[in-house]
């Protein structure tokens, strides 16, 4: 009702403005196209039709009472997004110009790409070694404080790299599809998640290549494992499969899925509009919604809003408030970190 009375007290300025028309003389063209402005934005204000467009602004908008800017998060913990560490009071820094990132275990260090070039970066975005190989994407990191490994493409290919930048291989039976591979957490013997060219998702242990299981999975977009490693998630265009750790199928859902990420023991869904958790919808609108993370503590769901400039951060308990920050420009979130 308020967006209504503002629109038409937008209308009722413009036809009171309007130029007067001499009687029985022919209306000059610009008074008549002005006429017909203010009444298809009437129009607009009041018809059915006309609300959806007052909507698709609204989607642009976002949330109306959101902060100006990020201020801070709402929980401890530092946010990765492209070459932009966002530390828990909002402060910023950029680590370089890469393509894509993402954090090592607990957060020491950053594994970055760009072209033809894989890093490895501090927080401070100190270069500790680089490695030179064809189209290199889609770098992830697992480990202990003492032991750990890089997972890259490199074109369709699947190595793997030693943390100190050491023993670079080309592992996995088959070459890759076009999808980050994923480890699963914990320590040695390392297992990794990847997706092949023949619609087949395996999880195997790079060091002994000794193959735990594989599962079809026709056009995969994402793999994710649980927090503790008892369950891999595989996204595809049709919707998601969960995986316990013998390769059998837990959890079936089907739908055209944005993302999808474990929460604990519970899986957080993201549709173009809508945030759900177990079947639970969090937060629903009329924008598109393109990503969600899920906080150290798993108290929130950040979810980007890139159209309307804005991150949310969508609480997982009953009874908390959603937060919003505005004018946030930044790439897409490779990890939310402790």
């Amino acid at each position: 009702m308020r967006a209504q009375a503002r629109t038409w007290e937008v209308v009722a300025a413009a036809f009171a403005e309007r130029e007067p028309v001499v009687a029985r003389r022919r209306a000059p063209l610009r008074p008549l196209l002005a006429l017909a402005a203010v009444a298809a934005l009437a129009g607009v204000a009041f018809t059915a039709p006309g609300q959806a467009v007052v909507t698709s602004v609204r989607k642009a908008i976002g949330i109306e009472h959101a902060q100006r800017a990020l201020y801070s998060l709402p929980a401890p913990g530092r946010v990765l997004a492209g070459s932009w560490i966002v530390a828990a009071d909002g402060s910023t820094r950029h680590l370089g110009d890469f393509d894509q990132t993402s954090w090592s275990p607990f957060g020491r260090f950053v594994v970055a790409t760009r072209g033809d070039e894989l890093y490895a970066l501090q927080p401070d975005g100190t270069i500790r070694w680089k490695l030179g190989r064809p189209d290199v994407r889609d770098a992830s990191w697992t480990g202990t404080r003492t032991d750990t490994r890089i997972a890259y493409l490199s074109g369709q290919r699947l190595r793997v790299v030693a943390g100190d930048g050491t023993g670079d291989r080309e592992v996995g039976p088959a070459m890759s599809a076009d999808v980050a591979p994923a480890w699963r957490p914990g320590t040695a013997p390392f297992v990794l998640a990847y997706a092949d060219i023949h619609g087949r998702v395996s999880a195997f242990e790079p060091d002994s290549h000794r193959l735990l299981f594989r599962v079809p999975a026709a056009n995969p977009t994402k793999l994710s494992w649980s927090r503790d490693g008892s369950r891999l998630l595989v996204l595809t265009r049709t919707g998601l499969n969960v995986f316990d750790s013998r390769g059998t199928l837990a959890l079936h859902r089907r739908g055209r899925f944005v993302d999808a990420v474990f929460v604990g023991d519970d899986v957080a869904v993201l549709s173009r509009h809508t945030v759900s958790l177990n079947g639970r919808t969090l937060f629903r609108t009329s924008g598109n919604l393109t990503q969600i993370v899920p906080s150290p503590d798993r108290r929130w769901l950040l979810v980007t809003w890139p159209e309307a400039r804005q991150w949310l951060f969508v609480p997982t308990a009953r009874g908390a408030h959603l937060r919003a920050a505005g004018n946030v420009d930044l790439p897409a979130v490779a990890g939310w970190t402790s």
